[in-house]
């Protein structure tokens, strides 16, 4: 009775602050933290449970911050309008388009001019905008009957621990709470502030190129496993325009060590190996050395730029983004066609090409990969809880992109073959996915099944007329056991890039080649 008796003296006397703190978290609740769940692709009980439950502890974790800002009423006036406007207005946007707070949203928010700016402005914001007022007014209403010390209130104690909460689910899940709001729009404030880590190394300005008049095209994909392509013998129709095509190689043994994008990028895109020590920020960009051979490289993404090799991409020459302000984990992303459009503006303007084209490719959630015309296995995922969901439907909606790739590529190369022009068209997945295999899914789980990204090369009937040895020499490396490191030097043995030191026993177009594994 003592202790009920206490628990009640000490409600009693905390009422007034527990009903404030229960009032602020369920109004930041709706306008800034559900922001990130309102678009999830869930189905049945058991999903909106646990996703729910994800939902309460992100919030906890953001009670302790409003907390500590609660705690002196000088900081609170000043502070907490500033969070709440906006977070809130960040949210609007996330709530209404399903844009991903990233650095790069921050970064235009700083650079766009005013004029740019009104055009943000729509009739449902002027509202939103009005009912965040209301809302904080009624707020500061409630924080001024509070009462008693927060300092030494029991709500402190469950303060510290959802502070403590943020720091336990990140390092069990890394990205699981910080990728979402309101602490996204914390990480992305910080990473806008941070310097890049990479030191690109100064080109030679003596490197010179044997020139050739082709354009090298490179697609670079996403979490594409060389067993689940048609060209590879895999028993399902996932490339059934290419598999019709002549000029068309696929090397199967392709080997990477890295099971996720960024470190995949960093090697593959620059000079540093697979045996290199993967904290290895200094190295030769791959661009920079065309450039310095007077060539002319363009960069065109769909996959949003990360800061761990955003410097390396920008030293293309030229660079366009589709969709940036929507990353891998929106579901309304812009497809990976798209891109098709500013290639066609840009292919054949200039002799002497490199163009990139950076796609999202077959990152999860799948089923936003593709469009309507590609689903062609079924039942596909309606849900993004992956224990929910049936292995056939994982692997059906898995395949569809992969449907969906074979067009896309496919596209490129009609356009190539427009042209009449001497041309390689080469895409290469940055690494593998685990499709079930020992319980796992998705990828950046180290596992040996995603560590065989597909490889897919074609060449133009003029490129090989122009030069038959290299095709010679491409068919003979196809079916070798080959690792990502071969891309750097085999550009620039195509290149035949002059004083710049490359490793020519790496490039799928010589005759000697030898690649060597970890």
């Amino acid at each position: 009775m003592k202790i009920a008796e206490q628990i009640k003296k000490l409600f009693s006397k905390y009422k007034r602050q527990i009903y404030f703190h229960l009032l602020l978290n369920l109004i930041t609740a709706i306008s800034i933290t559900y922001a990130s769940y309102a678009h999830l692709p869930l189905n049945g009980f058991k999903d909106y449970s646990i996703y729910f439950i994800h939902f309460l502890l992100l919030q906890f974790s953001f009670f302790g911050v409003l907390y500590f800002v609660s705690l002196n009423k000088y900081v609170f006036y000043i502070v907490f309008p500033i969070l709440f406007f906006v977070l809130s207005g960040l949210s609007f946007y996330v709530y209404t388009q399903d844009i991903v707070v990233s650095k790069y949203l921050i970064e235009s928010i700083f650079q766009t001019s005013l004029l740019v700016s009104v055009e943000l402005f729509s009739v449902n914001l002027i509202i939103f905008s009005l009912a965040l007022i209301v809302l904080l007014y009624f707020i500061f209403k409630q924080y001024n009957k509070i009462g008693v010390s927060q300092l030494k209130s029991p709500l402190l104690i469950l303060a510290i621990l959802g502070l403590f909460t943020y720091n336990f689910i990140e390092d069990y899940r890394f990205n699981t709470f910080r990728s979402r709001m309101p602490f996204s729009a914390f990480h992305s404030l910080r990473m806008f502030f941070k310097n890049d880590d990479i030191k690109l190394l100064e080109v030679n300005k003596k490197v010179t190129s044997v020139k050739k008049e082709v354009t090298f095209i490179f697609i670079l994909g996403e979490s594409v496993r060389a067993d689940n392509l048609q060209l590879n013998g895999y028993e399902r129709e996932t490339n059934p325009l290419l598999s019709k095509r002549k000029n068309i190689l696929s090397f199967p043994n392709l080997y990477t060590p890295f099971t996720h994008t960024v470190p995949c990028v960093k090697q593959m895109l620059t000079s540093k190996s697979i045996k290199d020590d993967e904290n290895l920020n200094e190295f030769y960009s791959l661009f920079s050395v065309l450039n310095q051979a007077n060539y002319e490289t363009f960069w065109i993404a769909n996959s949003t730029l990360v800061s761990s090799y955003e410097s390396i991409i920008k030293s293309n020459k030229n660079l366009m983004l589709i969709d940036k302000f929507r990353s891998i984990v929106s579901f309304n992303k812009a497809l990976d066609d798209k891109m098709l459009q500013p290639f066609d503006s840009i292919y054949g303007i200039k002799k002497n090409q490199f163009i990139g084209l950076h796609m999202t490719g077959s990152h999860w959630w799948y089923e936003n990969r593709y469009s309507d015309a590609f689903r062609k296995f079924k039942p596909v995922i309606d849900s993004k809880h992956i224990p929910s969901l049936k292995k056939e439907q994982i692997i059906n909606s898995y395949d569809n992109t992969l449907v969906y790739l074979d067009n896309f590529i496919n596209e490129v190369i009609k356009r190539v073959e427009n042209k009449n022009t001497s041309a390689i068209v080469l895409y290469v997945s940055d690494h593998g996915e685990v499709l079930g295999e020992h319980g796992k899914w998705l990828h950046a789980q180290g596992l040996e099944e995603s560590k065989n990204p597909a490889m897919i090369l074609w060449y133009s009937d003029k490129f090989k007329n122009e030069y038959p040895e290299y095709v010679l020499n491409l068919k003979a490396n196809a079916k070798k056991e080959i690792t990502t490191d071969f891309l750097f030097h085999s550009i620039l043995d195509f290149y035949n890039i002059q004083n710049f030191d490359y490793n020519k026993s790496q490039s799928i177009f010589t005759e000697e080649t030898l690649f060597e594994r970890e």
